[in-house]
């Protein structure tokens, strides 16, 4: 048992009740049946699990909840459910964060599912970091390494970013270089010592848990998820972010789905504006911005976490492969898109493509690396 565990069980105690069985049981039975839970159920389930004082037992049957429901197939409520029972562990809710602090400017959110089927380096990272060199203030979810050498955070500080858990600084080096990364294991600390670590594959939290994590409301918000379901994963977002969005995910095979836009294969993306759902597209991403073809061996991970560090960094300084700089290029260019009023994604994606030609990505990170209180020397070691 690790530190703080014991909290757990105690913390669920101050959690208002919910309606159901005393045991959990009742509850997985109707999933094995097939049947679907209501809203209360769901969380009366989730909140029972995370309530298991021995961490072995909580991890089984936590996997059981979360894959099971993912594999019957969740309804919005039961994803809803589940999703606010998490958010009970750490007595926090998504609409009692308070407003980004940027007046006059939009605030772009992204964030991912994690948990790719194909594993790439990391492209958000650097596709923020593109996207605020672009002038787009973006707040970006960043977490520690389940299924991959490295996370978003892990490279981060590989590069030598400091995270730190103090928002208002957080948000004071947004306000200075446009980019804002904000450590989603140290905003729901209880949770992340009953999950974290533990899954391989997208389940029902993957639907949209990730992307309400930010301590602060933004305007507009991407999100990635590793699954071919973006149309149930909008859905779940819009009983949570009242602005605009896009839902993206991509595959070379169909088989293989990876939390961002792709530049090989197609790309699933639906969207909300102006409170209105738009339909669900495929798209090929390459034939739109006249790039490509490309192999998925041009964009696949190799190695370490070191190894992934230093992709980041030859993406920003162009000693990429060009499908690599092309897929961060495009997932910066629906960052821009989302921060704009007026641009086309073919638009933003040139904008994206000079901001790595010119060197301003790269030096956005310096100054990232700088602001933050980090180590240059360490953001040395890859240049």
């Amino acid at each position: 048992m690790t530190p703080g565990e014991p909290v757990l069980a105690d913390l669920i105690g101050s959690v208002p009740s919910q309606e159901g069985p005393a045991h959990f049981g009742a509850f997985l039975h109707r999933l094995n049946a097939g049947q679907n839970l209501t809203y209360t159920e769901a969380r009366a389930y989730m909140t029972k699990v995370l309530a298991i004082a021995d961490p072995r037992q909580r991890s089984a049957q936590l996997a059981v909840l979360l894959n099971g429901i993912m594999a019957k197939h969740p309804t919005i409520d039961e994803a809803t459910g589940v999703i606010d029972a998490a958010f009970d562990l750490d007595l926090r809710r998504p609409a009692d964060r308070p407003e980004h602090p940027f007046t006059g400017e939009k605030v772009v959110a992204v964030a991912g599912s994690g948990k790719k089927g194909l594993k790439t380096p990391n492209i958000s990272t650097p596709a923020a970091i593109v996207a605020a060199a672009a002038g787009i203030k973006v707040a970006k979810c960043a977490s520690s390494a389940t299924s991959s050498a490295a996370g978003s955070a892990d490279t981060l500080k590989n590069l030598g970013v400091h995270l730190t858990p103090q928002v208002a600084r957080t948000l004071d080096v947004m306000a200075s270089c446009n980019l804002g990364v904000f450590e989603i294991e140290q905003m729901i600390p209880r949770f992340d010592a009953a999950y974290g670590g533990l899954f391989f594959a997208p389940h029902v939290l993957s639907l949209g848990f990730p992307a309400l994590l930010l301590p602060i409301k933004t305007d507009n918000l991407l999100y990635g998820i590793a699954h071919p379901d973006v149309d149930l994963s909008v859905e779940v977002l819009r009983r949570y972010h009242p602005g605009d969005m896009l839902v993206v995910s991509s595959t070379p095979d169909n088989i293989r789905w990876i939390d961002e836009v792709g530049i090989i294969g197609e790309t699933s993306v639906v969207g909300v504006r102006g409170g209105q759902r738009g339909q669900t597209r495929r798209l090929a991403m390459a034939e739109i911005l006249g790039v490509g073809p490309y192999r998925t061996a041009e964009i696949a991970a190799h190695g370490s976490a070191d190894d992934q560090a230093r992709a980041v960094v030859d993406i920003l300084a162009g000693r990429s492969t060009r499908a690599l700089a092309d897929m961060v290029a495009v997932n910066a260019a629906t960052l821009i898109f989302l921060g704009s009023t007026t641009l086309t994604v073919p638009a933003a994606f040139e904008i994206a493509r000079e901001a790595l030609t010119s060197g301003a990505a790269l030096n956005t990170l310096r100054e990232l690396v700088r602001c933050s209180g980090g180590d240059p020397g360490l953001l040395g070691r890859w240049l």
